[in-house]
């Protein structure tokens, strides 16, 4: 049952990728009250396309043994903590920017919600645990964020806010509180009403591209670039666990048993 469960929340993991079919499906529609060539929403879904196909590969390989054990999964929502923070952190020092703030006014708040998830998953001196879980990709990734203009944060908020509003919400956060019942998962309660937050996240960057039209083409390709980013994070996660090595070594023994008997087998008829 338990494995049951795991393989119900595998498309539940909005800091992967974009989410699926979902996602898809709103890219290449037009708001209403839209002119003017297509919206910057649908562009931008479209500019990640290759990059969320990748992730959708490489997390069907690696959610079942992140799932596998909590430890591997809060391993894994530390790497996009930090990122957030660094988000944050960096859409703050540049709110005076009119996209920026438009960004802002949002009003989505990720750190709190991970940092809740942490402190429960790891315990206590939760934060030094996670730094020690942190990898060279998300270091790198950092840097980036740390030192990016406007248009570069505009882009990579569009994928690190998207992921948890089109893919989180109060459902998500049940299935996965299925599988670690030890932790509330706030980070996917990232509003009250998600669909309102949908909606207007996909407003808000369709008037981004309106007001904006000068960036457009770097947004388009910045977001490209930090899906990319995205990507090489989710590559460096460690989904080896306890689990998973003492599986492998039940079938190292098995494999050696076996081998033996076919030697063992061999040797008598040739006697």
């Amino acid at each position: 049952r338990s494995s049951t469960r795991r393989l119900g929340v595998l498309r539940a993991l909005p800091w992967w990728t974009m989410v699926g079919s979902a996602v898809r499906a709103q890219s290449h529609e037009v708001p209403a009250a839209h002119h003017d060539g297509p919206p910057l929403y649908g562009k931008l879904m479209s500019a990640i396309a290759s990059g969320h196909t990748w992730g959708n590969r490489v997390r069907m390989l690696k959610l079942p043994l992140l799932f596998s054990e909590d430890i591997l999964y809060a391993g894994a929502i530390t790497q996009f903590y930090f990122l957030t923070a660094a988000l944050e952190q960096a859409l703050h020092r540049h709110q005076a920017h009119p996209m920026v703030d438009k960004v802002l006014g949002l009003g989505i708040v990720a750190l709190p919600g991970y940092e809740s998830d942490l402190s429960e998953l790891y315990g206590t001196d939760w934060r030094t645990k996670a730094e020690v879980q942190k990898t060279p990709a998300t270091a790198a990734y950092i840097k980036k964020l740390e030192t990016a203009g406007p248009v570069e944060l505009v882009a990579a908020a569009f994928i690190l806010y998207g992921a948890l509003v089109v893919g989180g919400g109060k459902m998500t956060q049940a299935k996965v509180r299925k599988v670690f019942p030890q932790c509330e998962h706030r980070l996917f309660d990232i509003k009250d009403d998600i669909k309102l937050a949908r909606q207007q996240f996909k407003a808000t960057f369709t008037h981004i591209g309106k007001e904006f039209p000068e960036h457009f083409e770097a947004l388009t390709s910045e977001a490209a670039r930090f899906m990319a980013l995205n990507n090489t994070v989710v590559l460096s996660i460690r989904c080896w666990g306890r689990r998973a090595r003492r599986t492998t070594a039940a079938l190292s023994v098995a494999g050696l048993v076996v081998l033996l008997a076919m030697a063992t087998r061999r040797w008598r008829v040739r006697q």
